[in-house]
């Protein structure tokens, strides 16, 4: 098993997976503590800059776990553009910057959601 000592970062979409990411938080509070675990809604506080949080939140991780459920790839904007070929989307921008620093990155599939193919993903992922 990989060393997962130190923060660890669970990157969602709350319209795909907000409840599975939330149980693999409680789940992984019987073998983290709390201080280990980053996941926004439970970690950034109310007036909290959001991203300020994230940033910081990313400086110190040394693994994200990306909960991809079966809408994760294909979700789209009001524009109608898929969020993910945004380079502003905030998953997009979570999952870049990890592998950017070398941070782990460990997909967490959700029930019979498929792995996406690179070429699905945008280039800096």
């Amino acid at each position: 098993m990989a060393n997962l000592q130190g923060s660890i970062f669970i990157n969602y979409r709350k319209d795909d997976s907000r409840w599975n990411a939330l149980a693999l938080y409680n789940e992984l509070q019987k073998y983290f503590s709390k201080e280990q675990l980053f996941k926004d809604f439970n970690t950034i506080l109310p007036g909290d800059d959001f991203v300020v949080s994230i940033e910081n939140a990313l400086k110190k991780c040394n693994v994200l776990l990306v909960v991809i459920g079966p809408n994760w790839l294909t979700m789209k904007s009001e524009d109608g553009t898929r969020r993910l070929d945004d380079p502003d989307d905030f998953v997009r921008l979570e999952v870049a910057t990890a592998l950017s620093r070398n941070i782990q990155v460990i997909p967490v599939l959700i029930d019979t959601t498929v792995m996406p193919k690179a070429m699905d993903l945008p280039e800096n992922m």
